[in-house]
């Protein structure tokens, strides 16, 4: 059913040839039904594929979008800082690390904090620090799971 509800779905992991599996990344070839669903947009709790099918998006992101799919407050915000101070990954420091840092040491009483650009970059630097204070050297880690 999945394959014959889905068939702009599967024309496009059907022609991914320049993606190892056919998917930007791997776990998502572990899909059931054959194919991966192809979004074509995401607005609030709901995600519309490819084929028009609209499903409510239990996931939202693995929580990358915990508020929803491009809330309003937050487009808007992101849109007015761009719009001021124009680039926003200048890969330098900026005033505003400083009072995210401090909003967040407001908010969850921990002291001191680091920011990544990517969570692949947050759990690699909180596995070395692991390994550090532990003084393990090995990590453990699963094939076709979500590292977070």
């Amino acid at each position: 059913m999945h394959a014959s509800r889905t068939p702009k779905s599967r024309a496009a992991f059907n022609a991914a040839h320049h993606l190892f599996g056919g998917v930007p990344m791997t776990w998502m070839n572990k899909w059931a039904g054959g194919h991966p669903l192809y979004l074509s947009t995401a607005r609030g709790n709901r995600v519309v594929d490819i084929d028009g099918h609209e499903y409510v998006d239990f996931a939202l992101g693995d929580t990358g979008a915990m508020a929803g799919h491009s809330p309003a407050p937050t487009v808007a915000a992101v849109h007015e800082r761009i719009a001021i101070a124009g680039g926003i990954t200048t890969m330098m420091p900026s005033e505003d690390a400083e009072w995210v840092a401090a909003e967040l040491t407001r908010r969850f009483g921990l002291p001191l904090w680091s920011f990544s650009l990517t969570a692949t970059d947050a759990n690699r630097w909180a596995l070395r620090l692991a390994r550090m204070v532990t003084g393990r050297p090995k990590v453990m880690a699963f094939a076709y799971c979500y590292h977070g």
